[in-house]
Formats: structure tokens, C-alpha cells, sequence
């Protein structure tokens, strides 16, 4: 059975008050989710990992750990690492921001209309 989607009747979006947990889910079950995380604690890469795993991707902020370069670093290297052991791909899109992606799902070097 195919749903169908609403369609807004406005033409512009106020997401000021939007919040994800009040957000609708459309159609059957995805193949693939895209995550965010915000990275403060060397012990997060396992949950990165684990959505890897599953064939997702994650969206990763690493804002809190920019003021520690060693503990930075060494995440990085950890991820990395995960990446190859799932053949995905991991690239900054952001000054601050990674795509963390699995198997079959390479990150684009170069951005849309360059």
C-alpha cells in the first residue's frame, strides 16, 4: 500500500518551534537512517560504530572536543578505522561537522554547484 505524503499548504517553512519528535514518518520501512550525534565523549564512537554497522549513517558534531586536540585526534583515528572495517566512507562537511557513512554510501569531495 503506497501512503501518501501531506503537502503543506504554506509556501515557506517557520522551523523555529519544529521539533524532530513531533516530525511525521512517511512510508514503509527505510533501508537506511541518517543519525546526529554530538560528540563530547571518546566512548560515543562505539554507538557511531554501531550504527555503521546497521547501515546507517551519522551525522557527527565535534564541537566539544575541538578544544582537545590529543583526545580528537584519537577519536578520529578510531573512526577512521571503523569506516575501513565496513568499507563506508567519513569526510568533514562542515568546519565542525563529519558524515559518517556505511558500506555502499560514498561523501561527495566536491559540493553541489562547484
Amino acid at each position: 500500500m503506497v501512503t501518501m505524503r501531506r503537502v503543506p499548504s504554506e509556501q515557506f517553512f517557520d522551523l523555529r518551534g519544529w521539533q524532530a519528535d513531533h516530525a511525521e514518518e512517511y512510508g514503509e520501512k527505510p533501508s537506511m537512517r541518517v543519525q546526529t550525534l554530538q560528540l563530547d565523549r571518546p566512548e560515543q564512537v562505539g554507538s557511531i560504530t554501531s550504527e555503521l554497522h546497521d547501515g546507517n549513517l551519522v551525522l557527527v558534531d565535534y564541537t566539544p572536543l575541538e578544544g582537545d586536540q590529543s583526545t580528537l585526534h584519537k577519536v578520529l583515528a578510531e573512526l577512521e578505522r571503523a569506516v575501513a572495517d565496513v568499507d563506508g566512507d567519513i569526510c568533514g562537511v562542515a568546519r565542525h561537522w563529519l558524515v559518517v557513512a556505511p558500506r555502499g554510501v560514498r561523501v561527495a569531495r566536491k559540493r553541489l554547484g562547484d
